[in-house]
């Protein structure tokens, strides 16, 4: 198995994924208790039970994108989410997407961008 690149700046990195995962489920949080309304790409006008699915669904994502950022360092690879400039890009669709909020996107676009710069 391919070992892990190690970015240069890997914990500033880090930091923005980590801050960008916790401001998305503090702002979901919120807007499934009703401190909050947060519009979405997929269903604007929040009616019925879907609203609820978005906001589960967002709230496993920005799960996920806490664990990127606190992953473990392993020779072997492994791990539940990839540390990895495409992964940033991918959750910051996501977040967009099922309501996780503009600034944890643009945390996680600086983040991809620091990496993608570096892979280059």
């Amino acid at each position: 198995m391919a070992r892990r690149k190690h970015y240069k700046n890997e914990t500033i990195l880090k930091l923005l994924v980590v801050l960008a995962g916790v401001l998305a489920l503090v702002t979901q949080l919120f807007a499934l208790l009703n401190y909050a309304y947060i519009p979405t790409i997929i269903y604007p006008t929040w009616y019925g039970g879907y609203r609820i699915i978005y906001l589960i669904i967002g709230l496993i994502i920005s799960v996920f994108i806490i664990l990127c950022g606190l992953r473990k360092e392993s020779s072997g690879g492994g791990g539940i989410v990839p540390f990895h400039w495409v992964t940033f890009l991918i959750f910051a669709i996501l977040v967009v997407v099922f309501g996780g909020g503009l600034l944890p996107c643009l945390l996680l676009v600086i983040a991809f961008l620091i990496a993608l710069i570096e892979d280059l």
